[in-house]
């Protein structure tokens, strides 16, 4: 308790202060006023939000870095290392017709550097490659395979180049045939607690769902390891890990798969009695 009452008391003193010191020296306004005089330097003004917690007044500071190799610096040179001098470049053509290379000279001996280009693209659903006629490529993988939607954790499948999140994914007849089973949720549990952020593959190997309807219920595991791994793993059964499935939005996302599953498997209750996804009344 007493530690809180001191904390308080600082905070309090901090509030009451008068706080300046939020670094720099308040040189400069903007990059003009850090100008160095140097044309092979970048210059400029870093400053302090004034709105920033504890600042009162803006703060700002000048900062000098290296102009790019070839910058002009006049009289026909340009900047190498930081330093003006000559253009080695000036009549020299590095062209390779490849388009799956960087051509550039080099500024500090004139001589051709040709870099590979790295293609990438960022999605999943993509095989990035480069043809040296054409430049890179983006060519779409096969629908079906298993992605993270921007990177988030919720698995999703491929569907023309794109990565989505399928719900509504079981409804069809045939992977209703394998959901209401009631081994089905032993199986999602099962690969829940062996294969972590990868519900989804698992799911398909070990059951025969559809990729999507994998990726539905895989989207529900990772929402329960994510939310609830440290409270269901020890008392399964517990009111408050049912209440963690709930409140965590876990068993909506459930229902996003087949609906009311009750009512989609004829009045079976597949999910009934299985620790990970315990049907709620």
């Amino acid at each position: 308790m007493r530690h809180w009452v001191v904390l308080v008391l600082f905070l309090f003193a901090l509030g009451t202060l008068r706080v300046v010191a939020c670094g720099g020296d308040g040189s400069c306004v903007d990059d003009e006023d850090c100008d160095d005089g140097d044309p092979c330097s970048r210059d400029y003004c870093y400053s302090y939000d004034p709105d920033a917690p504890l600042c009162e007044v803006r703060h700002s500071y000048c900062s000098h870095s290296q102009a790019a190799d070839g910058t002009s610096c006049g009289s026909g040179n340009v900047c190498v290392d930081g330093e003006c001098g000559e253009n080695r470049c000036e009549d020299v053509v590095c062209e390779d017709g490849d388009l799956c290379t960087d051509d550039r000279c080099d500024y500090v001996d004139g001589t051709c550097d040709f870099t590979p280009v790295f293609c990438f693209d960022g999605n999943e659903c993509t095989e990035d490659r480069c043809d040296p006629p054409d430049g890179c490529n983006f060519t779409a993988v096969e629908d079906g395979t298993f992605c993270f939607e921007d990177f988030h954790p919720e698995i999703g499948v491929c569907k023309a180049g794109a990565c989505v999140v399928a719900m509504d994914a079981c409804t069809n007849a045939e992977d209703l045939t394998l959901v209401c089973d009631p081994s089905f949720m032993e199986e999602v549990e099962a690969c829940g607690d062996a294969a972590g952020a990868f519900v989804a593959p698992c799911l398909v190997e070990n059951t025969g769902v559809s990729a999507d309807c994998a990726s539905c219920y895989g989207t529900a595991a990772r929402c329960i390891v994510e939310n609830c791994f440290q409270v269901c793993p020890t008392a399964p059964d517990s009111q408050e890990c049912e209440d963690c499935y709930v409140e965590n939005g876990c068993i909506a996302l459930l229902d996003e798969c087949t609906g009311d599953l009750e009512s989609a498997c004829d009045g079976r209750d597949a999910m009934s009695g299985v620790g990970m996804f315990e049907a709620q009344p």
